[in-house]
C-alpha cells in the first residue's frame, strides 16, 4: 500500500487491511529516484545489509530520529534556562575582546524523549532491491507511535511510503467501490476492518446511537456480502451492501434512524435516486423500518442461513 502524504499523524487507515500477528515493513522498492536520494544521503554501494541513521539535517523528523527531543511541559511552573552567546566588544582604549557568555531565560521544563535512531536498511529478493525503515513489524503488537514514526521518516526522506508484506511483495488494498455521487441523497470487507471505517463517522454520535447503528450494520455483514460501495459523503450517507448471487442490494443507514431498502436489479441506477423516487415508483424490493423485528426481516432475505448459527 502506497502512502503519499507529507506526514501522518496516526497509522490505523493504513493498517486496516493487515491481520492481526502480520509482519511487515515500512520500505520502497529502490527505484531510480529512490536510488538518486539514497546515495544523496550518504548510502555508498546500495548492496545488501547497508545501513544508515540519516541526517538530523534532513528535516524535523530525520532530527528528532537521530538526537531526541525535549517537550514543554506547559503544566508546570517556568524555570530559569541559559543558552550560550558569543560576545565581543572594545574597551575605552580600542581594544578588543571577546568572550562567551551564558544568557538566562525563562521557559517551561523539558520532559526529554530520547531518540528513535531508526536505520536505514537495504535489502534485497531474488530480483529486486529495497530500502526499509528500522525492524519489521507486528501488527497488534508493535507500538503505534514506532510505526508512525517509521512511516513519516520514509515520507521526510523520500516523499513516499510503502507497507510491505514480509516477503516484500507490496500489500494489495480490498476493493472500496466509490460512487461519483450521493447513494439514495437526504469491497469486501469483513466486520472487523468494516468497523474501522465506520469509527470516524460515529465518533460524535452518542453511546446509544454508536450501539444500535452498529448492531443494524454489523447485523447486515454478518450475512458474508461480497461488496459494499459507499457515495460521494462517504459512510455517511447508505452504505451498499451487494450479494451478486442472489441479485440482492442492501442499502444500509450510517445515520440514526433511516429505513433498510431492499433492491434487486440495477442498484448503480437505483443507488442515483432520491429516496422520494424510490417510494413512489414503489422500485423496493422490501423497505424494513428499524423496529423489534427488523433483524428477523433481514435473516429471511437469506433462507440458506435459517437455522444456523452466523460466525
Amino acid at each position: 500500500m502506497l502512502i503519499n502524504k507529507k506526514r501522518i499523524r496516526n497509522c490505523k487507515n493504513y493498517l486496516s487491511h493487515i491481520d492481526e500477528g502480520a509482519t511487515i515493513y515500512i520500505g520502497l522498492p529502490i527505484t531510480e529516484d529512490v536510488s538518486n536520494k539514497l546515495k544523496y544521503i550518504g548510502f555508498e554501494n546500495l548492496t545488501t545489509g547497508e545501513s544508515l541513521v540519516p541526517s538530523p539535517k534532513l528535516g524535523p523528523v530525520s532530527k528528532f530520529n537521530a538526537n531526541g527531543k525535549g517537550i514543554p511541559q506547559k503544566d508546570q511552573p517556568m524555570e530559569t534556562a541559559y543558552r550560550q552567546q558569543y560576545h565581543e566588544w572594545e574597551d575605552w582604549g580600542g581594544n578588543s575582546h571577546s568572550r562567551i557568555v551564558d544568557i538566562p531565560y525563562k521557559r517551561y521544563p523539558r520532559k526529554w524523549i530520547p531518540s528513535p535512531w531508526v536505520e536505514l536498511v537495504i535489502v534485497s529478493t531474488e530480483d529486486q532491491h529495497f530500502v526499509v525503515a528500522g525492524s519489521p513489524i507486528i501488527k497488534g503488537e508493535t507500538e503505534e507511535e514506532v510505526i508512525v514514526h517509521q512511516i513519516n521518516l520514509m515520507l521526510e526522506i523520500f516523499k513516499r511510503a510503502e507497507i510491505l508484506h514480509e516477503n516484500l511483495e507490496r500489500y494489495e488494498v480490498p476493493e472500496v467501490r466509490r460512487l461519483g455521487w450521493d447513494v439514495l441523497p437526504t469491497g469486501d470487507l469483513p466486520w472487523s476492518k468494516f468497523q474501522e471505517h465506520l469509527t470516524p463517522v460515529l465518533e460524535k454520535k452518542s453511546r446509544n446511537k454508536k450501539v444500535v447503528i452498529f448492531d443494524r450494520i454489523e447485523t447486515i455483514s454478518q450475512y458474508k456480502p461480497d461488496f459494499h460501495a459507499i457515495g460521494t459523503h462517504g459512510y455517511r450517507g447508505y452504505i451498499i451492501f451487494g450479494f451478486t448471487q442472489l441479485n440482492l442490494y442492501i442499502f444500509e443507514s450510517a445515520e440514526y434512524g433511516n429505513a433498510t431498502y431492499v433492491f434487486e436489479g440495477n442498484w448503480v441506477e437505483l443507488s442515483k435516486m432520491s429516496k422520494a423516487e424510490i417510494i413512489n415508483g414503489n422500485l423496493h424490493k422490501h423497505r424494513f423500518i428499524h423496529l423489534d423485528g427488523w433483524k428477523r426481516q433481514i435473516a429471511e432475505l437469506f433462507p440458506k442461513y435459517k437455522g444456523k448459527k452466523i460466525s
